[in-house]
């Protein structure tokens, strides 16, 4: 396959497959491009069929999207069109009220974020209108941005800033346009604090651009809901473009699309034979034999939907008899384990416990639900002390922010890895089906357990996932872990007692030196 792609002359589709345009009643397009053009910028056919459409009007005035999502491959060009629209909203659509416009760009990494800021910065040194304009370039660390001269009626001029996103990132800022790049690594505290500072901006735009997500790797709970808007066309100033293969939503298709589809790959990647050399995807390919999955991700933009939570179940664990085994005088026994799980943006921890019911059968107890994770190590430090120095269990990869804290407050645990997780939760699901699981019918812990879905781990199997938000999974995914980590502790040969020291024995002069002479009767 690869040494025919070599030999083909392919070029990627410069129209997206799946697109979402609100209804617009005019466009800047013409204007903007040519301002494009003469700053020096060369943009493909597909980039500028991007920013015409980011340009667009309604019949107020106002953009006609109030958030874009576009959705493209890496290496494809993508810096450009946020080039471009840096250019855009600084020098050429300024207030009418002559306010201040303020420019907020972020990325996940502070690198993506430094990067954007020195290809805006370069364009604009190298034209001299564009120079003579601008008051001052900051380029202090973390400070990079760009300010423009005062216009007529203006206290302060138009700026640019460029930030790394953080969960108190764009705080204190009032932001007219936002440029998120690297939406797959959006978490929700990070999204909220950009978003309200768009609150008394009544002509707003907020641009996303990203990559498809590895699923329990990137937090894109922001990313995968514009997703949705826009693939459903919900909402009415909801934009959305996608350069995807054919049938890489569908979840029934996606997994069936071969990674050597010439099709796909044309659909996928808008500037392939234009900037991307076929050379390059050749190599790629070659190379994917070891992780197909990543291929398909990274260069073909698979990402199929999650499947309606009506057309399945939620998952294979009966709760008729998870509430059948309830007994609700159960305690926590001599010998238990802790387990501990985080949602995957960190705004909430879960802490529950394992022991014995009976020889057979595993009591399981949900602790404690709070938000963040600062609580958790002291808590658990606590706990793990009152229950006889327990055994506590996580997952290292879920409870990442919080490995530093435990380790300062001396709580040592036991790391479970991808194929660990996946056998606990065939071993809660059977355990609890056969009745072995036993709880005190704690009403938060059912909840979570009948709104849990369950999602695939690599080859490893499956484990717990959410299907609604407001609902914590952590609480099912904690008790599973507690549960294994009990059936984990009690395989652990039992090592035998060290025997006690020989008691010290009290030596005399008679018992060790009977027949030597005494120095202190020896006459010289």
């Amino acid at each position: 396959m690869s040494s025919s792609l070599e030999k083909e002359m392919l070029f990627g589709s410069t129209r997206p497959r799946v697109e979402k345009r609100p209804n617009a009643a005019g466009s800047h397009a013409d204007r903007a491009l040519r301002f494009l053009d003469a700053c020096g910028l060369t943009l493909d056919e597909w980039q500028r069929y991007v920013v015409s459409a980011l340009v667009e009007v309604d019949d107020e005035g106002r953009w006609a999207s109030s958030e874009f999502g576009l959705l493209v491959a890496r290496q494809n060009g993508k810096g450009e069109i946020l080039l471009a629209y840096d250019l855009l909203h600084l020098f050429m659509f300024p207030r009418a009220d002559k306010k201040r416009k303020t420019i907020l760009h972020s990325a996940h990494e502070v690198k993506t974020s430094v990067d954007a800021f020195e290809r805006l910065a370069g364009v604009v040194e190298s034209v001299p209108q564009l120079m003579a304009r601008v008051d001052n370039i900051y380029t202090a660390n973390g400070k990079e941005g760009i300010v423009l001269k005062r216009r007529e009626g203006q206290r302060n001029g138009d700026r640019v800033r460029f930030i790394a996103r953080t969960k108190k990132s764009g705080r204190g800022f009032t932001a007219d346009i936002r440029i998120d790049d690297e939406a797959q690594e959006e978490s929700l505290q990070a999204n909220n604090a950009l978003a309200y500072t768009q609150s008394q901006i009544t002509n707003p735009q907020a641009l996303f651009t990203g990559t498809v997500p590895e699923d329990g790797v990137n937090d894109a709970e922001v990313w995968e809901a514009l997703r949705d808007r826009g693939r459903k066309g919900i909402g009415a100033r909801t934009g959305w473009m996608e350069w995807s293969p054919e049938g890489s939503d569908d979840p029934d298709v996606a997994d069936a699309i071969d990674p050597g589809d010439l099709d796909a790959l044309v659909a996928a990647n808008p500037s392939l034979g234009w900037r991307m050399p076929i050379e390059t995807v050749v190599d790629q390919l070659e190379r994917a034999n070891t992780d197909p999955d990543g291929y398909l991700r990274e260069r073909l933009s698979v990402w199929p939907n999650r499947r309606p939570v009506e057309a399945q179940a939620l998952s294979e664990l009966d709760l008729d008899r998870w509430r059948d085994s309830e007994e609700l005088d159960a305690t926590l026994g001599d010998v238990s384990v802790i387990a501990i799980a985080a949602a995957r943006n960190a705004a909430y921890c879960s802490v529950s416990a394992a022991s014995r019911f009976d020889d057979d059968t595993i009591f399981v107890e949900h602790v404690r639900t709070d938000r963040g994770t600062m609580w958790v190590a002291e808590f658990v430090k606590s706990l793990k002390a009152d229950l006889g120095d327990a055994l506590v269990v996580l997952d290292s990869k879920n409870a990442a922010m919080i490995l530093v804290d435990l380790e300062r407050a001396g709580v040592k645990f036991l790391s479970m890895d991808m194929n660990e997780v996946a056998a606990a939760h065939a071993m809660f699901i059977e355990g609890s089906n056969l009745g072995l699981i036993v709880h005190r019918g704690q009403a938060e812990l059912t909840q979570s357990l009948a709104s849990a879905t369950t999602r695939k781990i690599g080859q490893a199997g499956m484990t717990w996932d959410a299907s609604d938000s407001k609902v914590p999974v952590s609480h099912a995914q904690s008790v599973t872990w507690a549960a294994w980590g009990l059936r984990k502790q009690e395989a652990r040969p039992k090592r035998e007692p060290a025997p006690p020291p020989p008691k010290p024995a009290v030596l005399t002069r008679d018992s060790v030196a009977r027949d030597e002479t005494n120095l202190n009767h020896v006459r010289f």
